[in-house]
């Protein structure tokens, strides 16, 4: 409910270059060449799903809001799905999958499309902890080997993967003596993770993120994460919180304390922001299952208190909806309408003139995002629209112009 006007959003910047992508490397024979792109290799999941689905169903946006929501309900079934192991239960997973599920706080993630790559990396790193807990119940070398294997497939859709090495160890909150098991088994998944950052390093000079000012490694990590930590947390997981203290001698303050340190754990990656004081909110997709996990463990104390507990949940489920519908969706669009606007101005342009080279002044994105719109919407050569980005604040409004030799 709270993400279903995001199916009606137009295609918003990047969304355009995660299509691009995706018809670009889809095919196996391009593949070596995303091996060689020291960013988007490790993001080839989300680009090879977009290809897939463009190649399956065209390039409607609403296939691919339709994709992303659905995508989102299935990580809800994932969540779930952990309540077969310890030290989790349905008693808890089922609440904490829904209230994680209609939570805004990562509404980006879900409503921007070029954020594919933070709900696949959500699902590949839970498909591998559910494999890892299934492996550490029963000892089967196929479920080992399956943790192993989706790992590999979260460290393709986003760096952010690597958290899973912290989760390995999820089972000794029940169980502290198998330790030497759990670091054993971890080898694997460590110097997978080593090797990766490795490379990731090893290609600094030619990756787009480490030379635009995005991230950068230094001790600011620590104020991202306490400002990110408390801002995920928000009215909702404060509250609960508190009452879980009032309440400490009836709960399992092994889970407690699990939940807590899943949010700086899940935060880790993308602490080293460089940009702003806290994530954004795409990238606290993973680490807001903590907040949700604690939710959880208060409504499972509350829930004998029918009518509290009831407005309660009624009033999280409308604060979230009505803060994306009202607050959040129009944001979007207002993002969505500087492509929009561009294209619409170049359809008019075109209807008088004549398809001819034109060039694009004071464009406040990326020149690309402008080239491939235009290309995506018209079907106009993305070789013949130059691009001029806005050099300053007063460089004044969008215009296409003829280019005249």
């Amino acid at each position: 409910m709270p993400y279903w006007r995001a199916l009606s959003l137009p295609r918003i910047s990047d969304t355009y270059l995660q299509i691009w992508l995706g018809k670009k490397y889809f095919a196996i024979a391009t593949w070596p060449d995303l091996a060689a792109d020291a960013l988007y290799r490790c993001r080839a999941t989300s680009i090879w799903l977009t290809g897939l689905t463009e190649y399956l169903f065209g390039s409607s946006q609403l296939v691919f809001n339709l994709q992303s929501m659905l995508l989102h309900a299935l990580n809800v079934g994932l969540i779930i799905a952990l309540g077969r192991f310890a030290p989790f239960s349905y008693r808890l997973t089922i609440p904490a999958a829904l209230l994680w599920g209609f939570n805004e706080r990562h509404h980006e993630a879900v409503m921007w499309y070029a954020s594919l790559p933070e709900q696949l990396v959500f699902s590949f790193v839970l498909l591998s902890l559910l494999c890892w807990l299934s492996w550490w119940n029963s000892g089967k070398v196929v479920t080992y080997a399956s943790a192993i294997l989706c790992f590999l497939l979260a460290l393709l859709s986003k760096e952010s993967a690597v958290i899973f090495c912290g989760l390995v160890f999820l089972p000794l909150f029940h169980n502290p003596s198998g330790w030497r098991r759990a670091a054993l088994a971890a080898l694997p998944f460590f110097s997978l993770s080593a090797l990766y950052f490795a490379l990731n390093l090893a290609a600094r000079d030619n990756h787009l993120h480490w030379n635009d000012g995005t991230f950068r490694l230094g001790w600011h990590f620590i104020p991202v994460i306490f400002n990110s930590t408390f801002r995920l947390l928000s009215l909702w997981g404060a509250a609960a919180l508190l009452y879980l203290f009032f309440i400490r001698h009836q709960i399992d303050r092994r889970l407690l304390a699990l939940s807590l340190l899943w949010i700086p754990l899940a935060l880790a990656p993308y602490s080293f922001v460089a940009y702003q004081p806290r994530v954004p909110s795409r990238h606290v997709y993973i680490a807001s299952l903590g907040v949700a996990l604690i939710l959880a463990m208060a409504f499972d104390r509350m829930v004998v208190r029918k009518r509290l507990t009831v407005a309660l949940l009624a009033a999280y489920v409308s604060f979230n909806t009505g803060y994306i519908w009202f607050n959040k969706h129009d944001q979007f669009l207002t993002r969505a309408n500087v492509t929009e606007d561009l294209v619409s101005n170049v359809r008019h342009y075109f209807a008088r003139h004549g398809r001819r080279p034109i060039q694009v002044t004071c464009f406040p994105l990326a020149a690309q995002v402008a080239s491939l719109a235009i290309q995506e919407h018209t079907g106009f050569p993305a070789d013949l629209v130059s691009v001029q980005p806005a050099a300053a604040p007063s460089c004044g409004p969008t215009e296409v112009i003829p280019i005249l030799d």
